[in-house]
Parts: C-alpha cells; structure tokens; sequence
C-alpha cells in the first residue's frame, strides 16, 4: 500500500496502550474476581445477563466481522454483507439450546463432554479432531487480521502486529481465565460498538448518499443486486456457517456453563440481536470505496482504508482501536475455549480421570502457549483472503449441527449417527468447497449430515439412552 494513514511510530505507541490498558484491567479483574480454579475455568458458574450479553458480544465481533463483511460487499455485493449479519441470529438461535443444556448438564465443563456421553468415544475423538481443527483456523484468521490491520494503517511490517495481538491476548488468559475475559469483553463490547457506529456515521456524512449509489451504479453495478446466484448460496451457506460454529463450540457452551440458568438463554438471544446490526454497518463502507475509487490493494484492507481516507489520522486511530479490540476479545475466548476443551476432554477424560479443577487450571495453561505457538507459526505469512481460510472449517462445523440439535433434544437419537453424520458431511463439505464453491461448502456438509441423522434415527432410534446420563460424573465414561 503506497500510503501510510498513521506513522509506525504513532501505531506502535497506540498498540502499546491499548495492550496495557487490556493487561492492566484484565490483572485487576483476576487479582480481585479470580479466588479459586472454578473462577478461572467456569467464571463461577454465576455470571449475570449484562455482563453474558456484552461478553457475548465482543466474543462474536471479530476480526472477520469488520474486516470480512466489506471484503465480501465489494466482492459479492449488498447480499454478502447481509450474509455476514445472520450469523447473530444464529448467535440467537442457540438460545433455547443453551437452556436446555443448562438443564441437562448444570455442572458440565465441555461441548465435548455432551458428545461424548451422549454419543460414545468414536464420534467424540471425531468431534474433538473437527473442533481443534475449527480452532486453529478461527486463530490464524484472527492472528492474521491483527498483522493487515497494523500493516495497513501505518506500513508496519505485517508479522508485528500478529505477535503483538498474540502476545497480548495469551499473557491475560494466561493471568486471570475465563472470568477476567468475561469482564474485559464487557469493557471490549463497549468500545468496539461505541466507535464502530461513530466511525460508520462519520464516513456516511462525509459524502452524499446519492454519490455513494451512483458511483456505485458506474463503477460496479453488480454490487447493488440483492438476487444474485453467488449471493444467495451465500446467504444460505453463512447462516449455516454461524450456526455450526456456535452450536458445536466449546467457546459458547464454556459460557453457558457459566452462566446462571436464570440468565443463560437471554444473553444468547440479546447479543445476536446486537450483532446482527454490526456486519450490515461494517459492510456499507465498501460501498464508499467503490464509488470514490479508492486504491485496494488487498480486499481484507478495505474498512481501514475506507475510514482513514474519510477522517485522516483520527479515523486511522479508531480503526486501529475498533479492530485491535475485537481481535483482542476474540483471540482471548478462542484460547480459553480451545484449551479448556483439549485439557478437559483429553487430560481428564482419558489421561487422568480423577483430575481436579486445580491440575486442569495448570495443564490449561500450557495448553495455551502451545496453541498460541501454533497460531503464530501457521499465520506467519498471511494468506489471501480471511474468510476463505475460515470457510475452509466450514464442513467441519456444519456437520455437527444436526448431531448436537437432535442429541439435546430427542431422546430416540440413534447412538451411532453422529460419527457417520459428521464424518460424511465433513467429506462432502470439502468436495463442495473445492469443486463447487467455498460458499457452497456449509450447505452441503448441513445437508448431508442432517439426512444421516434423520435416516438412522428413524430406522434404528435408540431407546435405551436416559436425560440423567448426561449429568454424570465426570469420571463416567459412557461405552
């Protein structure tokens, strides 16, 4: 990129205190909240409906969120961004499923504890392979965004500004656990919402609407169809996207555990109400790039570029701070989320049953740094495009959909659909995704795996599996 918006000098000093602020507030917050292991793994079991909501929130606003939604509006138009917007409702669909796991499992620790008393260990050492997988792609888009985003701002080298956000976000989740990222999310949320509508409406007001839609017309017209063939498969493929990697996730069913039963179901449904609106707002400024003909030279660079040619050296600012935020509250929940489902479901579920919540907090630790190793290796050169990496772990979330829906809800779920239902969604998935289209690659991996559970529930439906058996100790195995 020939122009720098903000000088390396300045970026760097703004990283800085933004990563102090984060570090000191996160080490209040644990000195403080943090009493025991339970606080550091389950927050407690007790957290209320505004500070779930709000962490909820900052959780699900990534670095995808605000730099994905303009790249897919310039890309695939309107509809791409709308696209991007649905994956809060699927944020609110996971409403009543949190309730119901609520009930279930109140003392559950993991999203692959369910899978695995309720399915068996074949389909829960699958899971656990899909899941890390979804992980360490979510993390390296995440990583790599916080490397574009400094590097498009100020022309800093890109490999600075992913250690930074790595560096940052593993040393507080290593310090205070799920409980300090809860309430630094809260004071994330704020920051994140507070400037990106600021942001969005300074742009807007900068230019004429009409200019915005004419320039549009002229430059790339067919940004503004609404009905449009790769569009739909998108709007279709995304939502299904969001919801298998929220259903399946240890990151949510982590925060359904602890939250209060009271509260847990309202949370998930205010935030992806909130969200809903933040891609549709994101993704409306790659509209002002077209139509002003800015110079992209890479299109997961389009919203910095867009604010700070429209607001100069402030607007370069506040992007630096709406993105290096949402980055920071996303790598932390990925970190705790991927770490608390390898060290529960590996450590204490085959290496040592009767771990206690003390040995899991330390091993939880390591688990950590080794997935942050792991990230900054695998995203040292950044790829093309951020949502194509993450849409690559699209057939491995949408084949768990139907498995986790029917096995919360239907007693007569047939034990052993859920290995095949993920297994040949995931292949079909990534057929889609390399012959037909990354987009297509959710819809397919759904499909085929929902057929599977519907076909062996209904030939062969399981009648011998009890509610109470989810509830077990964590030492129970089931065969």
């Amino acid at each position: 990129m020939e122009q720098a918006f903000l000088s390396p000098v300045v970026a760097i000093g703004i990283v800085i205190a933004l990563s102090v602020g984060i570090l000191l507030f996160g080490h209040v917050v644990s000195r403080r909240y943090v009493k025991n292991a339970n606080d550091y793994l389950y927050a407690g079991r007790n957290v209320g409906l505004a500070l779930g909501t709000a962490a909820l929130v900052a959780a699900w606003i990534t670095g995808n969120t605000t730099m994905a939604a303009p790249e897919l509006a310039y890309n695939v138009g309107l509809i791409g961004s709308i696209a991007v917007s649905t994956m809060g409702l699927s944020l609110a669909l996971f409403a009543p499923l949190a309730r119901r796991i609520k009930r279930l499992m109140p003392e559950g620790y993991s999203s692959g504890e369910f899978i695995r008393r309720r399915y068996g260990e074949a389909a829960w050492k699958l899971y656990l392979v899909l899941a890390v997988y979804y992980f360490l792609g979510f993390l390296v888009t995440q990583a790599m965004a916080g490397g574009i985003l400094l590097q498009a701002i100020s022309g800093i080298d890109y490999k600075f500004g992913m250690l930074c956000i790595m560096i940052v976000c593993t040393y507080y989740t290593l310090r205070g656990g799920l409980k300090t990222i809860l309430a630094t999310d809260f004071l994330l949320s704020m920051i994140i919402l507070g400037t990106l509508f600021a942001v969005a409406a300074w742009a807007y007001f900068s230019f004429d609407v009409s200019q915005i839609y004419s320039g549009t017309l002229d430059m790339k017209p067919s940004t503004l169809n609404m009905v449009t063939a790769a569009g739909l498969m998108f709007l279709g493929s995304n939502f299904l996207f969001g919801c298998g990697e929220i259903f399946h996730s240890n990151i949510w069913w982590q925060r359904v555990y602890a939250s209060s039963e009271r509260t847990a179901a309202k949370s998930f449904a205010a935030a992806g109400l909130i969200w809903f609106a933040v891609p549709i707002v994101a993704g409306s400024l790659a509209y002002i790039a077209i139509s002003q003909k800015y110079d992209i030279p890479q299109v997961n660079m389009i919203f910095p570029i867009v604010v700070s040619n429209t607001m100069g050296v402030a607007g370069a600012v506040l992007v630096l701070v709406i993105i290096y935020a949402a980055l920071a509250s996303t790598v932390a929940s990925l970190l705790t989320g991927a770490s608390g489902l390898i060290v529960n479901d590996i450590y204490r579920g085959i290496i040592n049953k009767n771990a206690d919540d003390t040995q899991v907090q330390k091993y939880v630790r390591y688990t950590v740094v080794a997935l942050a190793l792991i990230t900054i290796a695998v995203a040292w050169n950044p790829f093309e495009s951020l949502y194509l990496v993450l849409l690559l772990t699209g057939p491995a979330v949408a084949s768990m959909i139907w498995p986790i829906v029917y096995g919360i809800y239907t007693k007569q779920t047939n034990t052993s659909c859920a290995f095949w239902a993920m297994l040949v969604g995931m292949a079909a998935g990534l057929m889609a995704y390399f012959f037909i289209s990354p987009y297509a690659a959710a819809v397919f991996s759904a499909a085929a795996s929902g057929i599977i559970v519907f076909v062996m529930t209904a030939l062969a439906p399981n009648h011998r599996f009890e509610w109470k058996e989810l509830d077990h100790a964590s030492d129970t195995v089931r065969a």
